[in-house]
């Protein structure tokens, strides 16, 4: 999938600054601020060069996981809200071309979420993906001829929760991009695994804004031809 950078990039730029003021941004991509301004408010596009670079700087690991820590909420000890991350439209922006980057060379078709907080940064990777999206649903779709399911024991309080996807949503030739908003135990993940087997598609890679620590990985990783977690917290407080 070739990228176009020089557009990427100003949309880029703009979502930053709904997100961040001028001399920050100055600061992020060496850019003064009269450039700048000339990008996000006149739509004036850089170079092809200038743009890549561009881009790059403002998909960084680095950078965007000081965005993602000012919008997260510890309720308590590892247990977060992302309600502010996953509804804010700016950073859903932003985590979507970090995911297009990511996986653009992996023939990505389909994007998968539960329903859930990652319904909206999993339709925004579709959209720029031109891939088709599907969720998982814990009852059975109306109407649907036939479903396919899977099932894993939630946490706190441990009870079965059942995810459904239509039989006829996806097909052997379909590459599937899963997006969870957070994973935790790899549980939900692992089920999602299992759907998109069942229809005999091919489950490829897992795009996360949040993982705790690392305990997931094992669980999914050989099922996955790649990972990528946004941000990973791997320390928590004691209690």
């Amino acid at each position: 999938m070739r990228l176009d950078y020089r557009f990427i990039s100003v949309d880029l730029l703009r979502a930053y600054k709904e997100l961040v003021d001028y001399k920050e941004l100055e600061e992020i991509t060496g850019l003064d601020t009269q450039i700048l301004w000339r990008y996000i408010r006149k739509g004036v596009k850089p170079n092809s060069k200038k743009a890549a670079s561009l881009f790059n700087k403002l998909t960084s690991r680095e950078i965007v996981e000081g965005l993602i820590r000012r919008k997260l909420v510890e309720l308590e000890n590892g247990i977060y809200s992302l309600y502010r991350i996953a509804y804010n439209i700016p950073l859903i922006k932003i985590l979507s071309y970090i995911a297009l980057k990511e996986f653009r060379e992996y023939r990505i078709n389909a994007v998968a979420t539960v329903e859930s907080d990652g319904i909206p940064l999993a339709t925004r990777i579709a959209d720029v993906m031109s891939a088709k999206l599907i969720v998982a649903k814990h009852r059975p779709e109306i109407g649907a001829k036939g479903y396919h399911q899977a099932s894993y024991v939630s946490r706190d309080p441990p009870v079965y929760t059942m995810l459904f996807t239509p039989a006829d949503i996806l097909t052997k030739k379909d590459r599937v991009l899963i997006v969870d908003d957070l994973i935790n135990t790899g549980k939900t993940s692992k089920a999602m695994i299992q759907l998109i087997k069942a229809a005999g598609a091919q489950p490829v890679g897992l795009f996360s804004i949040i993982g705790i620590r690392d305990s997931w990985f094992k669980v999914i990783s050989k099922d996955l031809e790649k990972i990528y977690v946004a941000l990973v917290i791997t320390e928590l407080q004691e209690t």
